[in-house]
């Protein structure tokens, strides 16, 4: 005897966008939703001069992210700077940006984007390099340098001019503010794009010159970085496996906002990602040969997102190692039962419902809570425990910000076999809950057609009764509801003209018995 299981679970606090994987989109040509604007210098690496004209090449890095071809070569203007903006669809990705010397070498940097609550991302790449003509006699330079744990709008300014006959000093920050000062400290009030000019003069061989430069500087509101570690199976690296980056909202969402496979030395790297509060999250592949062996695992080395340790970004760090709890050695296996079913997300002010929910994590516990083994649901969403042992179990969807209890199963003589268990993740409030034991009865018979376009039937089987029933959709919303006197009419009639596509469930009680019925409305 088979059994048919609806398991509702509630969302609080999630956001499930690329809950398990985020689309690679493409950079594109044309106006789209977000824009990268690159801008640089290209000064001399021995002089300090600005050099005009000079050629820049950019081009989509695919060898970090699934991205069609882009490629522009752009030139610096008088300043030495060189701009592009590129339209694109993605919500992350990388550039390669470089260009040449005199000599024909090759200098090059991977620069990094990502839109997350923003549709503009400014990327600064500059380059020093090495050309063998010599600028007028004097050449302004200057770096600028900020403490990295200190006031992020507070910057440094050193003179770097080679000369030992300057008699003034003139810097304009950009915001309206000066200084005449040789190695000034400025702190800028606001974030935004600005230009840092020094000008000096010097009295050379009895004349007074003058010499400017220019350098941007840009401030973000957020600040951004790079993060990442190693993945361990006991003593060695996994061989394939994803790790997934979750950020911590102020108001305590968990969103979804990366998924990136390892290496093949076991390591994870999410680039250019916002400073503040995360967790991290990494799995074998199911092709990996530590699939059955290892759980998907925390950092911190937990397998509930409940006991994870939480990262605080506020610099680059590769530091953030994973172990892989070891799957237990367990005797639930090489039986005759199985448990299977499938997982749905349902979206409440959508008008779909239904949508498979692939790679969601199963756990498979026992009556003392501990974990058997973990199975991912596929790309149908759908999961299965097979060849176990006849006894009671427990199933428990582990999904990243959701608090949700175990559901029981129980596997017996009469029922070695419980399929068809639904798990219906949704974002509305649940407004009824199915009943633990609800094997098919006779109070009513299948529905027919099934899938339906427009009437179903459904046949009733207890004479004499009075039968309510009520139809629910995908997101637990009471859809239709009515009572039929069977001793008057033998079946219930529904017209699903105006219901929307997607799977139904229908609760049909007599007395104190009662009977759960799917059917699929299809247009």
């Amino acid at each position: 005897m088979m059994k048919n299981i609806t398991l509702n679970i509630y969302i609080k606090g999630l956001l499930l966008f690329g809950i398990i994987f985020l689309s690679q989109q493409s950079i594109i040509a044309d106006n789209s939703a977000n824009q990268i604007i690159v801008s640089g210098q290209v000064t001399n690496f021995e002089y300090g001069n600005v050099i005009h004209n000079h050629p820049v090449y950019i081009t989509s890095d695919v060898t970090l992210h699934k991205l069609r071809s882009y490629s522009k070569v752009v030139y610096t203007d008088e300043q030495g700077y060189y701009h592009d903006t590129i339209s694109t669809i993605d919500t992350k990705g990388s550039l390669l940006i470089y260009t040449t010397d005199h000599e024909g070498r090759i200098l090059d940097t991977t620069v990094h984007f990502r839109f997350l609550n923003r549709n503009t991302d400014f990327i600064i790449a500059d380059f020093s390099i090495y050309l063998p003509f010599k600028p007028l006699d004097l050449q302004a330079r200057f770096k600028y340098v900020r403490k990295i744990n200190g006031d992020k709008h507070k910057f440094s300014f050193l003179d770097q001019t080679d000369s030992q006959h300057i008699i003034s000093w003139f810097w304009e920050f950009g915001d309206g503010e000066t200084s005449n000062r040789q190695n000034p400290t400025h702190r800028y009030a606001d974030v935004g794009l600005y230009k840092v000019r020094l000008t000096v003069t010097a009295i050379l061989k009895g004349i007074v010159q003058t010499s400017s430069i220019t350098k941007q500087i840009h401030l973000q509101r957020e600040e951004y970085f790079h993060m990442g570690g190693h993945v361990f199976s006991d003593y060695f690296p996994i061989d394939k496996g994803y790790a997934y980056l979750y950020l911590i909202d102020s108001l305590q969402n968990y969103i979804a906002i990366d998924t990136m496979p390892f290496d093949t030395m076991g390591y994870y790297y999410f680039y250019h990602v916002p400073e503040g509060k995360y967790l991290v999250k990494a799995e074998p592949m199911k092709e990996s040969e530590y699939y059955d062996q290892f759980l998907p695992t925390y950092y911190g080395d937990f397998l509930y997102w409940q006991n994870a340790s939480e990262i605080s970004l506020h610099s680059t760090s590769w530091e953030y190692d994973i172990k892989l709890v070891k799957s237990p050695d367990i005797s639930a296996f090489g039986g005759s039962g199985s448990i299977s079913g499938n997982v749905e997300f349902s979206f409440e002010d959508k008008s779909t419902s239904g949508i498979v929910a692939d790679g969601v994590h199963i756990y498979l516990k026992n009556d003392q809570d501990d974990i058997l083994t973990c199975h991912y649901s596929d790309e149908l969403g759908e999961f299965i425990f097979d060849l176990i042992s006849l006894n009671t179990y427990w199933i428990y969807p582990e999904v990243t910000g959701i608090t949700t209890e175990p559901f029981k199963v129980e596997l017996n003589a009469i029922t070695p076999t419980v399929d068809d268990i639904t798990i219906n993740i949704n974002f509305g409030s649940i407004s009824y809950v199915m009943p633990a034991d609800n094997e098919i009865n006779n109070v009513v018979g299948l529905p027919f057609p099934n899938p339906v376009m427009e009437n179903l039937t459904i046949l009733i089987n207890t004479p004499n009764q009075n039968i309510i029933y009520e139809v629910y959709d995908n997101c637990g919303r009471l859809i239709e509801n009515g009572m039929i006197d069977s001793s008057r009419d033998n079946e219930i009639r529904l017209n699903t003209h105006f219901y929307k596509r997607g799977i139904y469930t229908l609760k049909a009680t007599s007395s104190n018995k009662s009977a759960i019925r799917k059917f699929v409305v299809v247009k």
